[in-house]
């Protein structure tokens, strides 16, 4: 069973700080995410996190680690090989925009808005192949 103290461990190489579900989050390295992590961690292993985590931290996403970013990226890498495998996924991840996606998440399904940007997250990725591909 994953223990706490390792989801912290793996959260503390990228910068990242779990704090309670009750505060406000007052910094670009917090999050709320702990048990979603431990559950990541404990389904997928530490290669897995540690990935989901690598994604999450690039470029223009840092700071996006609330639960629906982790399970939607953590889906995206479990259920898109064909993309996964790509030389170019992360810098093609990286122009993705997370915040716009969990607000257009939260405005598509307001009850179910982490399957939304589940779908949100993999259209869009299929959408930045296809212009790879276009241009290319």
């Amino acid at each position: 069973m994953a223990s706490g103290g390792h989801v912290d461990r793996i959260a503390g190489e990228f910068g990242v700080h779990f704090i309670s579900f009750e505060r406000r989050i007052t910094g670009a390295h917090q999050s709320k995410a702990r048990r979603t992590c431990q559950t990541l961690l404990k389904k997928n292993g530490e290669d897995h996190l540690r990935l989901v985590f690598g994604l999450i931290n690039a470029g223009r996403n840092r700071g996006n680690w609330s639960a629906r970013c982790f399970t939607a990226v953590s889906w995206l890498v479990l259920n898109r090989p064909d993309l996964v495998d790509r030389a170019d996924f992360v810098s093609l991840f990286d122009r993705i925009d997370l915040d716009a996606l969990q607000l257009s998440a939260r405005k598509t399904d307001p009850k179910a808005p982490t399957k939304a940007m589940t779908v949100l997250l993999s259209y869009e990725m299929d959408r930045l192949v296809a212009g790879g591909a276009l241009a290319a």
